[in-house]
């Protein structure tokens, strides 16, 4: 730890102090440590590691997924997910933050993003749950919390970030991302209700019957289809994740032509744009993972890893205070930094934490560090989430931060359950073959 705190961290939050960015930040602080730290590492690391790093056919699936929920979204298909969703549980207590929920719920299949989720539902059910009577404050707190499924349920960027870097079974993250995502949305649900009933928040609206339900999803099944088709293709053994997401990026294209031929909304210009869009969510992505990985190596090198198990486990070893300590770092370094970036930075460093000290299995360690590391996206100053939604309900972002708190706990409610009860993660991976 001598070298790595004086020539690796220092660096590091001196330029994330200055305002320079996450991605150049890590470059920087890794450059710096290889020159002027007396390290045996050449510096030609440093470009080795950041290609080999990128160079994986299974990050590929990154830019198909990207250019999926870039090509819907453009589509305008969002509304016929909020449609569904509202025959099926417009009528409960706290109708539209169900439907919010939920809806996140489809499109998490889809676009596999957080900012996706947030910035494609939010301009239209945050406006719609002012006008029933629900607080601004706890409108964008839904949205915001609700939006975090989007990067669990597969397809997830994130997961495939996770597995790419860390080489763990992207397929086998997949399926185990499945029955988290559920439970983050049914804690949700269950917070969103209580509120509602005891706050007397929204519109009551009664229960319209099978057929509408029945109707709408039809309506809507060009959409849903889509990540059954993901989810078989990956867990029935058909193709890879990767392969998965050129089928489904083909499959909104022609959806595309198709509604875009019907409605109008698509053109050629629009196609272009969706796949810019998706150059620059990649871009920034695969700049941050290579960067990323340099500086997780150097701190591998240089045992890091071991040397901060000992300490962790020289304080405790029992696993519930493991796991709060974790989970407090979790939401300490999400605070100010980039989601991708810890789960790249910190996946390799907590691992053996995770593995020796709770008992983890690297595909539930996997869930349980991105789950864990995405709360991050709504907690201030850095919570990026509360700064797309907060304006779309034109309150303040400590308004917002204040009212996502009961969500957060829901969250990490779940986040709990991932890591003490291993069927949460490895059930389905189980079921479907892909670990032992």
């Amino acid at each position: 730890m001598e070298l790595v705190l004086p020539y690796h961290f220092l660096p590091f939050f001196g330029f994330l102090l200055i305002g320079v960015p996450v991605a150049f930040s890590l470059g920087l602080a890794s450059t710096y440590f290889i020159f002027f730290s007396g390290t045996r590492i050449p510096p030609l690391i440093l470009m080795t590691q950041m290609y080999g790093g990128i160079d994986s056919f299974a990050l590929l699936a990154l830019p198909m997924f990207v250019l999926t929920g870039e090509l819907l979204n453009r589509l305008n298909l969002t509304q016929k997910l909020i449609n569904v969703a509202r025959a099926l549980v417009g009528w409960i207590k706290g109708g539209l933050a169900h439907v919010n929920i939920v809806t996140s719920m489809f499109f998490a299949g889809i676009s596999g993003s957080v900012l996706a989720d947030a910035a494609s539902i939010g301009p239209i059910m945050i406006p719609a749950m002012i006008r029933e009577r629900y607080p601004a404050a706890f409108s964008a707190a839904v949205t915001g919390s609700s939006a975090v499924i989007g990067a669990i349920i597969p397809p997830s960027i994130p997961l495939i970030i996770v597995g790419g870097s860390m080489q763990i079974s992207i397929s086998g993250l997949f399926a185990a991302g499945i029955i988290p995502g559920l439970l983050v949305g049914f804690f949700l649900m269950i917070t969103a209700f209580l509120y509602s009933f005891f706050k007397g928040y929204g519109e009551i609206h009664r229960f319209e019957g099978v057929v509408p339900v029945a109707r709408e999803t039809f309506g809507a099944l060009p959409v849903l289809v889509i990540p059954f088709l993901i989810l078989y293709g990956i867990l029935g053994g058909v193709m890879t994740p990767t392969e998965a997401g050129a089928i489904a990026a083909l499959y909104s294209i022609i959806l595309g032509i198709i509604y875009g031929t019907i409605n109008g909304n698509f053109s050629l210009s629009e196609f272009f744009n969706a796949l810019l869009g998706t150059a620059k969510v990649t871009g920034s992505s695969l700049i941050i993972v290579g960067m990323a990985i340099v500086f997780g190596q150097i701190l591998i090198f240089h045992q890091f890893p071991q040397d901060l198990l000992e300490l962790v486990l020289s304080l405790t070893e029992n696993r519930v205070l493991l796991f709060l300590i974790i989970v407090l770092f979790f939401l300490f370094v999400g605070t100010f930094m980039d989601a991708v970036a810890n789960m790249i930075i910190l996946g390799p460093l907590l691992m053996p934490i995770a593995l020796e000290g709770l008992g983890m299995h690297p595909i539930q360690y996997g869930v349980f560090l991105m789950v864990g590391l995405l709360l991050g996206v709504i907690t201030p100053p850095l919570g990026i989430v509360l700064f797309i939604v907060a304006p779309i309900a034109k309150t303040s972002i400590e308004k917002t931060a204040i009212a996502v708190i009961p969500f957060l706990i829901a969250e990490l409610i779940v986040l709990a359950l991932i890591a003490f009860v291993p069927a949460v993660t490895l059930y389905l991976p189980r079921l479907a073959g892909i670990v032992g």
